[in-house]
């Protein structure tokens, strides 16, 4: 099996199904000897900055001499990046032959249980890579949820939950605190839990959860003392004490203020593993995540924001300070299923010009839609079906002092970026 069969096989159990339980992960994990057991693990969860904060932990863990797997979703450029050892993807002849054994076991999974998920098969393979290359701990982010997702087999050293949001309603309720008990359903007993979270309704669910587990709750609203030094265009700097230790000028070079919190709550976690400062310095320093506030171009700017849901939207249009622009063109495509008004009421004023797209995927919500919500707000909306015209249609139409803004869908940005997946994929 080469790769394009690999990628046609995984592809061809529906890549954005979803079936709620565990039991197709633990009956496939279990024909494969239950890998998810021969490392240990840091559980992350949350409705933003969960892989931000899954990426930087992973780097601190590597500082700290720790051969590390970090298992995130979904993939920007490449398939192979959501499965990472020791920062470097997993390798195509290794993909092949996971998925030529997974492949055989399939059957059986469907005869005792129902057919796995593309996402379940995915997550099976991860663990048995993360054996096989012997890791120390693998740093796992949640698919959806919490609770019935399928990364939900491990037992962790940690587990994070970085803050709650309205999304995904539908299948994990229409509340913040039915959102709360579904994630808070990756507690375990006598593990501790890690989170960002602020609103009390929401702590009041974890806190309820954690006593009933015997499990510790660390609180970065109540436990630490964080202070900004400075954010700008070369990452932020930041003064943080926490139980363990005073930090000062700690360093991400992720851009954007909100990534202060989500690097305070990475430290806690690395605390939590009784990792040193040394590694936790330096680990924050070097954690790369694409497509987060990334730069792309300059003169113009060109940025590019995976930002999907209002949460998401507002710390984005809040993080445009950072950059001195006269004009801001919006390139904003956004899924069926996401609350496009309450999106675009978070980024719309904030905008020029909003350039409307379409990416190439049934999930896609219609042009008319979008473009609906966004002709209330009173700016020029312009239509460009396809993804990379409506790039090149933005550029050309931008200043050198202006900004172009690429957000609304991690799948839209994928479609975008197609010299940035060209270098990516040479890894």
């Amino acid at each position: 099996m080469n790769y394009a069969e690999s990628m046609k096989y995984l592809n061809s159990f529906g890549r954005f199904s979803s079936k709620p339980g565990l039991s197709r992960t633990l009956e496939l994990l279990r024909m494969l000897g239950n890998p998810q057991n021969d490392f240990k693990s840091v559980h992350v969860a949350g409705t933003n900055g969960k892989g931000s904060v899954t990426a930087m932990v992973a780097s601190i863990l590597r500082e700290e001499g720790f051969r590390t797997g970090r298992y995130t979703s979904p993939h920007l450029d490449d398939f192979r990046e959501r499965i990472v050892v020791d920062g470097k993807f997993i390798p195509r002849n290794a993909l092949n032959s996971l998925v030529e054994t997974v492949k055989l076991l399939v059957p059986e999974v469907e005869r005792k249980c129902s057919h796995p998920t593309f996402f379940e098969v995915t997550t099976a393979i991860a663990f048995r890579y993360f054996s096989q290359k012997r890791v120390d701990y693998s740093i796992v982010e949640v698919g959806l949820g919490g609770r019935l997702d399928a990364t939900n087999v491990i037992t962790p050293a940690v587990s994070v939950i970085t803050n709650i949001g309205l999304e995904h309603t539908e299948v994990l309720g229409k509340t913040l605190t039915a959102i709360a008990r579904e994630k808070g359903g990756i507690i375990k007993n006598g593990i501790p839990l890690v989170t960002a979270e602020r609103k009390t309704e929401v702590l009041d669910v974890f806190e309820r959860i954690c006593r009933e587990k015997d499990a510790k709750l660390i609180s970065l609203n109540h436990d630490t003392e964080c202070r900004k030094v400075r954010c700008n265009l070369n990452g932020c700097v930041f003064d943080l004490r926490t139980p363990a230790r005073n930090y000062t000028a700690l360093r991400t070079n992720l851009l954007g203020e909100h990534q202060i919190e989500n690097a305070a709550l990475s430290v806690l976690v690395a605390e939590q593993l009784g990792v040193g400062g040394r590694a936790v310095r330096a680990g924050l320093q070097k954690a790369k995540w694409p497509g987060r506030l990334e730069i792309i171009q300059r003169k113009p700017f060109v940025v590019m924001d995976c930002a999907h849901n209002p949460p998401a939207m507002r710390i984005l249009r809040n993080s445009l300070k950072l950059f001195k622009y006269d004009r801001l063109l919006l390139i904003i495509g956004i899924m069926k299923d996401k609350a496009i008004p309450d999106i675009l009421q978070e980024i719309a004023p904030a905008a020029d010009c909003i350039i409307i797209n379409k990416p190439k995927l049934e999930r896609a919500a219609e042009l008319e839609v979008i473009k609906r919500e966004a002709e209330k707000f009173g700016k020029p909306v312009k239509i460009v079906n396809d993804v990379k015209k409506s790039v090149k249609y933005a550029k050309s139409i931008a200043g050198k002092d202006d900004l172009v803004l690429i957000a609304g869908s991690i799948y839209m940005l994928s479609e975008a970026r197609a010299k940035r997946r060209k270098e990516r994929l040479a890894q």
